[in-house]
């Protein structure tokens, strides 16, 4: 399967570009530069699987994972690719995507046929779910408009949203959501149920736990009524599975759940899985059950980011109508690092502390909360930390740091102090560029180059670098 891009203008070389060595150099410096204009998170879900394959009379073919690379790339970087593109390959440039298809998965898997009694098929099965009490099992405060997004969970978020949206065009399926507990994959999962609720009425959607999927077999083998408990599983359009790091270990289980998947995926329905690890990571689970985990799309959340966790903190204290001022949320986002879920704990304490005890929402009041709750302020680093760290080395006002002045003494420091911005944090370049003096982009970009040029053979500014660095970590 093959896309083709366009590029933009020349940019001269000192060697051909068909040589497999110079290729390689190339798309290093192809990635040095996409990785200095996105977060990490992105670079390393979007870049790190591209695979450059050769370049061949101005067409650079490259490999990638599924067609949803191919669209996700096109619609969310294509000025990027475009002046990367330009910059280390030249004018005219075609770039080519070649979809890795997996040879072991079967032709029905890929190819839905519709069967011939259809119509009839379709009564069996809304028959046999209203004999069954059908409920989708969602709760209905998870939806999509009360998700925040974030660089860690822009992909997962948008994969979801376009099953949600056409949840009969099984492009990405199954789709797999794994991260670590508490970083809202359950309300994705549950998101998509919720949409499909209200947009399309028609298709029947069921959403479980693994564990109650379990304890349903279980019961259905004591009570003696399997056939149910196979038609609910099987007969709905979309099946919603959490934590299938369940079934590990559970032989049975697995193998009736084996059969599910393989009933659901070749009638062309819809099945979207949880995990707090990826597929390969999981031990004890049947090699059928990965194997056929690894047709679809693995979608990865890692912990929020500092500006994610913020916004978390403002949207989860206004759903709880409490009104939290700016350093009270800021503090929070900066000590309650590893989930959501810890955050809504904190937020909910804090509602009873104001509605209870008749307190006034502070940062002691929520460092007492984080002491009973056993959580440990961190040591967050963040650009202004870091903008004080450098200051104090080079007896700077920080604030100097944000002027326009190109004198040496601040130029130096201002330029090693984004240089470590975007080597510790995961902030863009444009991030960057607002705590220094809203520069832009370009601007950022050229003074991390500088930097890193110059760390190479100045030795006092090596020596800076180093002693700055053991300070913030």
């Amino acid at each position: 399967m093959i896309k083709e891009m366009l590029s933009g203008s020349l940019i001269d070389t000192e060697y051909s570009l068909n040589d497999d060595n110079n290729l390689s150099v190339n798309w290093k410096k192809f990635l040095r530069f996409v990785k200095n204009n996105v977060s990490t998170h992105i670079f390393r879900t979007w870049f790190i699987p591209i695979k450059p394959i050769k370049y061949i009379d101005n067409e650079l073919l490259v490999e990638v994972p599924s067609q949803f690379y191919c669209e996700w790339l096109d619609e969310h970087y294509y000025d990027l690719i475009k002046t990367g593109l330009t910059k280390f390959f030249g004018e005219n440039t075609k770039l080519k995507y070649q979809v890795i298809l997996d040879t072991n998965q079967p032709e029905t898997s890929r190819i839905k046929i519709p069967s011939s009694n259809a119509l009839a098929q379709e009564q069996v099965r809304i028959n046999a779910l209203q004999k069954l009490n059908y409920n989708p099992n969602l709760a209905p405060n998870y939806t999509f408009d009360n998700f925040v997004v974030g660089d860690s969970n822009e992909f997962a978020y948008s994969s979801c949203l376009a099953i949600a949206k056409n949840p009969l065009q099984t492009k990405f399926n199954p789709l797999i959501i794994y991260g670590n507990t508490g970083l809202g994959k359950t309300h994705l999962i549950q998101a998509i149920g919720n949409f499909i609720l209200v947009n399309h009425p028609n298709v029947q959607v069921l959403y479980s736990t693994s564990e109650n999927f379990a304890n349903n077999f279980i019961d259905a083998i004591k009570n003696n009524n399997m056939n149910d408990f196979m038609q609910l599983y099987r007969s709905v359009d979309v099946l919603l599975i959490d934590d299938i790091q369940f079934f590990q270990n559970k032989g049975k289980i697995q193998d009736h759940f084996f059969h599910t998947f393989n009933t659901l995926h070749q009638a062309g329905k819809q099945i979207v899985l949880t995990s707090d690890k990826a597929p390969k990571e999981l031990k004890d689970l049947d090699e059928r059950l990965i194997s056929r985990f690894q047709w679809g799309v693995l979608a990865y959340i890692e912990p929020p980011e500092l500006e994610t966790r913020i916004a978390i903190t403002k949207k989860k204290s206004e759903n709880e109508g409490l009104e939290l001022p700016v350093d009270v949320i800021e503090f929070i986002a900066q000590n309650v690092t590893s989930n959501i879920r810890e955050i809504e704990g904190v937020i909910i304490s804090l509602v009873a502390q104001v509605a209870i005890g008749n307190k006034k929402p502070n940062v002691d009041l929520v460092r007492e909360i984080l002491r009973t709750k056993h959580i440990r302020s961190s040591k967050i680093l963040t650009i202004d930390k870091i903008k004080n760290a450098v200051s104090h080395y080079f007896n700077v006002d920080p604030n100097d740091l944000e002027s326009k002045s190109r004198k040496k003494e601040l130029v130096v420091p201002r330029q090693l102090a984004m240089y470590i911005s975007k080597e510790l944090t995961n902030s863009t370049l444009e991030t960057i560029g607002k705590h220094f003096g809203n520069r832009d982009h370009s601007t950022v970009l050229h003074a991390i180059n500088i930097t890193e040029r110059n760390l190479l053979f100045d030795e006092r500014l090596k020596s800076a670098y180093e002693y700055i660095i053991r300070k913030l970590i």
